[in-house]
Parts: structure tokens; sequence; C-alpha cells
């Protein structure tokens, strides 16, 4: 699923402890290493905010992947909305 400038893919994985989540930034869109890693920093804070939406639900744990498709350097809080709607519309 997406909403843009974030998309999500998820696997549902039973035998999980805790959720495995994981960040890219395509190379082919940010050239600069310091890009793609502020971008990636900025996606790890939205989450880790967030994550009780996830933990609070089900015994079921997912593999979480976040990946950015914009091609320009985002704001926090745009990121932050992206990823608040993407928790809440997995879990629906």
């Amino acid at each position: 699923m997406s909403k843009f400038p974030v998309k999500l893919l998820f696997l549902p994985i039973e035998k999980l402890d805790n959720n495995q989540v994981t960040f890219a930034v395509p190379k082919k869109n940010f050239k600069s290493a310091v890009d793609r890693n502020r971008i990636k920093r900025q996606l790890r804070e939205a989450y880790r905010l967030q994550k009780e939406v996830l933990n609070t639900s089900s015994e079921i744990k997912y593999a979480l992947l976040f990946l950015y498709l914009g091609k320009e350097k985002p704001q926090y809080e745009q990121l932050e909305t992206s990823v608040n709607m993407l928790l809440k519309k997995m879990m629906k």
C-alpha cells in the first residue's frame, strides 16, 4: 500500500517474536549517501514514535519495508503523516 511519498510492503509472519522493519531510499533518486541516510533516519523516527499501533493489535508479527518514493528531500511532518496513515491502514 502507498501514501505518497512512502510505500509500505508487509508480510505477516507468525513465528517472529518482534516486528522486523527495514527502510529503503533508492540510489537512483538520491545520489548522495548523506541524503539517503537522512531520509532513512527520519523514516525510522516516524516509525519509532508510532509503532505501538502494531504491538497492541494481535499476536501476529510483521516483516515491514518502508520505501521512499519521492524525488525531493521531504519534510519530517510529511513522512510522519504518511507512516501513521500506512500503519493504521495496514491494521484495518
